[in-house]
């Protein structure tokens, strides 16, 4: 049924969408019992882990008004403007301002819900407009996009979903454009998308080319040679690739400094020829087609799985009707093959698909484009509704179902022989239950027999409640396998740990940082967490950190000091020790049971040390030698630091393809005792001591840190057991105890010359004091990044590297008054490129305006363009 064309029913529509949308969700989230209609909240994954503690931290910057963009509560401190680009700048995110700080798990429900009520409104607004018709079942043509299989998959990345807002949107401004009228549209909305998020943003201005094509395409006569095409939309193309460019240009204020930010961290493309070879392979197979139906996503392949393309089996039938269709003129058949063709070659291909994610492998939810695809194929089957699905032959009727069953029934089969016969990892986590596949067959034969015989508006209706039924059951089927946390113990523990932390603060904003080895909030949630942005989420400086935006040669500092890294997004405070702690500054430590507790070898954030020191070089992979040399340039001395242990009576014991090692240490003096390997194989989970397991990361294999193993006695015999798929473990490993007493003293004397200085608002300020005349520079634990200054008794000096990648100024009086001062790279110039970008276009739109003064002056016929458009 066919509604009249107006802009007021296109905006009843509009308004429609959204409500259903909001509907359908509150029903979803009322059965699986999440707030704000529920018990339970939506902190699994990265959701409790990255996008809570900085929407936290985004609230309180906002609130108490201190906003620096050199943050020391991310890591040990890192330039913040490429996180709040990548996290935090959709509009969205201002909601938590509503809300308490323990109930932003609420608000990410509410950004959640309105997001996605958003994405409805501007699909249904573009699909009304690009077809120029409205039919009744255009809100359920958007709630098939707004609820998709990429939005069920990726809901924990909130951030993401700004680009299906904005996609429709985009598409409508390069409609406008090919129809003559203004490009402000494509302008605004391109530009607000990379704005929002530029890593969703990107792919969006690499899908305006192919949509600019399928545009070409659509409205060009087939038998046009490519060459005659381009001729006769030479303005069109001029158009949108100016308005693409000044877009671009004016979204420099984002992405320069981003950009720049970006380079700092670890660079993942494939590097290796096997990689390489990985990449080459097709990064799915016959499985994909398990995605055209419900049910292909849950907990279990939240990381590994084919592109999530599910946007109902309704559409999947309308598509593939659409291409039976006598109605359906052959321009639109062939524009909407080489879009969907495109993008599924794009993710077929690894190489192109990298292209896709900036040229970085992504760590986990492989496709992240893939809604891209969702859009295009629901385009199409709104344009085969409107065609009249029941125009089909009675071939083409029975053709349909039989080919979509078909694809399902491959895809579970695909699945079932790699799970059971090929024993492949990726397919074991991909669902593939029986049951499912007999409802996504039975939902095929009820869309078939409504979709191609439905004429009256009741039986189009129903048409649409199953679709909304299908689409909730799909959302809830991935909420159910999700280890949901309860909102109210949420609510509890995080007032409880802030007043923790909160007696550590100080009123002169004194910098310093604490060691939280343990998460308060772990026994809150169902699936492990170890509270890597804890310091965020508490507005504390620590030394953990978990984000895309990890500064690489930091990472690398701190892994060359013993600390626990598990991949080039997380640095852990698991490995550290006292040298460390007193390196970094750490002043407390927040114990398991949840104390605070004042660090003995608290010695500042920094401290006045020799040019030998200064100019000392770490060396991967050897912790022990590298702390040694470390407190030999501190405070020279004849006796070692650490004192190399060895193991007596080591037995070994073959069990499967495992080897399980005892040894006695006899310790040479009392102190901590710590353990380190360069055996790849060893199971950090398996580690014994005197026949108590260790509580260390488990299940990282090739992943070297230090491991305290515990507070030794001298002469007291230290009974250790290891575990490792390696017959070379104990060649590879190494125990050193570390001498208190000699450590003692090098504390002692540089607490006495200690470094405390404050920082605000992205200025640090303090006094340093020389104790000798050797002491020619200042060592502080302030990570280094091209974006300090710094000034010495009011003269400007040059900040160098030191210990991999921290900072030193060099002191030229016994009291030094030191000033650094941060400011993001590229922000200047960026600022700078977007006002550009904004005049040239002004410009342009100006200029054009006063052309079509001149033609509507002029009379007809005097060869003037009629819409006043000179490129």
């Amino acid at each position: 049924m066919n509604l009249k064309y107006t802009t007021r029913n296109i905006l009843l529509m509009v308004a429609l969408s959204a409500a259903l949308t909001g509907v359908v969700l509150a029903m979803i989230f009322t059965v699986n019992q999440i707030t704000p209609f529920g018990t339970h909240n939506l902190l699994v994954g990265d959701m409790s882990a990255q996008y809570v503690p900085f929407l936290t931290g985004f609230r309180n910057a906002l609130l108490i008004g201190h906003f620096s963009l050199f943050s020391f509560s991310l890591g040990v401190g890192e330039n913040i403007f490429p996180l709040i680009t990548y996290y935090l700048l959709s509009p969205f995110n201002l909601l938590v301002l509503l809300f308490p700080a323990s109930q932003l798990p609420v608000a990410i429900s509410w950004i959640f819900i309105l997001k996605d009520m958003t994405i409805a409104a501007t699909t249904c607004w573009f699909l009304s407009r690009h077809f120029n018709r409205i039919h009744l079942l255009l809100p359920f043509f958007t709630l098939a996009f707004s609820l998709c299989g990429f939005a069920s998959a990726n809901f924990v990345n909130i951030m993401w979903l700004d680009g299906l807002i904005y996609l429709p949107l985009i598409c409508d401004g390069i409609d406008q454009i090919k129809a003559g009228n203004q490009s402000i549209s494509l302008f605004v909305w391109l530009t607000a998308a990379i704005v929002s998020n530029y890593y969703i943003g990107y792919m969006l201005g690499l899908f305006t080319l192919i949509y600019a094509v399928e545009t070409i395409i659509r409205t060009n006569d087939l038998h046009f040679s490519w060459i005659t095409a381009i001729s006769h939309n030479r303005q069109f193309i001029t158009r949108f690739i100016f308005t693409e460019a000044a877009s671009v240009m004016s979204s420099m204020v984002v992405l320069l400094p981003t950009m720049l930010g970006m380079l700092q961290t670890a660079k993942t493309s494939p590097s290796t020829a096997n990689s390489l070879a990985a990449a080459a392979k097709p990064q799915f197979g016959l499985e994909i087609f398990s995605q055209l139906g419900l049910g292909g996503q849950t907990y279990d392949n939240r990381l590994l799985h084919a592109p999530a393309i599910f946007s109902s089996l309704a559409i999947a039938l309308l598509v593939i009707g659409y291409f039976f269709h006598p109605q359906i003129p052959r321009n639109h058949k062939l524009a909407v093959s080489v879009t969907a063709g495109i993008l599924s070659l794009s993710m077929l291909i690894g190489p192109i698909n990298l292209v896709w994610h900036m040229l970085n492998e992504p760590s986990g939810s492989p496709f992240r484009y893939s809604f891209l695809l969702s859009f295009v194929l629901i385009s199409a089957a709104y344009e085969m509704v409107l065609a009249n699905p029941q125009g089909l032959s009675f071939k083409a009727k029975l053709s349909t179902p039989t080919i979509l069953a078909g694809l399902l029934i491959v895809g579970y089969l695909d699945i079932r022989l790699g799970r059971h016969v090929l024993t492949n990892d990726y397919l074991a986590v991909q669902p593939n239950s029986l049951n499912v596949l007999i409802v996504n067959l039975l939902l095929t034969v009820i869309f078939s027999y409504l979709l191609f015989t439905a004429v009256h508006p009741m039986q189009q209706l129903l048409i649409g409640t199953i679709v909304c039924l299908e689409m909730g059951a799909n959302f809830g089927y991935t909420l159910k396998s999700e280890p949901l946390p309860l909102q109210t113990g949420y609510e509890t523990a995080y007032p409880r740990v802030d007043t923790i932390v909160s007696k550590t603060k100080t009123t002169d904003n004194q910098l310093y940082r604490i060691d939280q080895s343990h998460s308060q909030l772990a026994p809150i949630f169902k699936e492990t967490y170890l509270g890597y942005n804890d310091p965020v989420l508490f507005n504390y400086n620590g030394i953990q950190e978990y984000s895309s935006t990890l500064t690489e040669s930091t990472r690398q500092s701190l892994k060359m000091i013993g600390l626990f890294s598990k991949n080039q997004r997380r640095i852990s405070t698991a490995g550290s020790t006292a040298i460390s702690d007193m390196l970094l500054g750490v002043k407390y430590q927040l114990n398991p049971a949840g104390k605070i507790e004042k660090n003995a070898s608290f010695a500042g954030i920094g401290f006045p040390v020799t040019n030998q020191f200064a100019h000392l070089q770490l060396t991967a992979g050897t912790l022990f030698t590298n702390l040694e040399r470390i407190l030999q340039r501190l405070a020279p001395s004849n006796q070692p630091y650490l004192v190399s242990e060895s193991g007596t009576n080591p037995q070994r014991q073959t069990i499967g393809a495992r080897e399980k090692y005892t040894l006695t240490i006899i310790p040479k003096l009392s102190g901590p005792l710590y353990f380190d390997t360069s055996d790849k194989l060893l199971d950090y989970s398996a580690i014994y001591v005197n026949h108590t397991r260790l509580k260390t990361i488990p299940n990282q294999l090739d992943k070297q840190y230090l491991v305290k193993l515990g507070t030794a006695k001298r002469g007291v015999p230290v009974t250790l057991q290891l575990t490792s798929k390696s017959q070379n473990t104990l060649h590879e490993s190494h125990f050193n105890s570390l001498n208190d007493s000699q450590f003692s003293k090098v504390d002692q004397h540089l607490k006495q010359s200690a470094f405390t200085p404050t920082y605000t608002n992205d200025r640090l300020v303090g006094t340093a004091v020389r104790p000798n005349s050797q002491s020619e520079w200042l060592y502080t634990a302030i990570p280094y990044d091209p974006g300090w200054t710094a000034t010495v008794n009011g003269q400007p000096v040059e900040p160098i590297k030191v210990l991999g990648n921290f900072t030193a100024l060099p002191l030229t009086d016994q009291s030094n008054h030191i000033v650094m001062s941060y400011h993001v790279p590229g922000l200047l110039l960026g600022i700078i490129l977007s006002l550009l970008g904004l005049l040239a276009f002004s410009w342009r739109q100006f200029r054009n305006l006063a052309l079509r003064k001149d033609v509507s002056q002029q009379a007809p016929g005097d060869g003037t363009p009629s819409n006043g458009e000179t490129y």
